[in-house]
């Protein structure tokens, strides 16, 4: 079986768009209580409600290297 479509996260209102630095898209900042560590994060969005780095062509130049543990 494949993996269930996730559900378009909220985009409250009154969220102001940004610019994609790579893309130059429209993208909107959700902030969300990450689940691992109970610390704060901002996830950047489609106007969808879709996470943007599924569609964005640049993604790869905005991931950070994960420290070894």
């Amino acid at each position: 079986m494949g993996r269930q479509p996730r559900t378009p996260w909220v985009i409250p209102e009154g969220t102001p768009p940004s610019k994609c630095r790579g893309f130059a898209a429209e993208i909107y900042f959700v902030a969300y209580v990450r689940k691992v560590d109970n610390r704060p994060g901002r996830m950047p969005l489609n106007p969808d409600g879709t996470p943007y780095f599924s569609s964005c062509p640049e993604a790869e130049s905005f991931r950070k290297e994960r420290s070894a543990r």
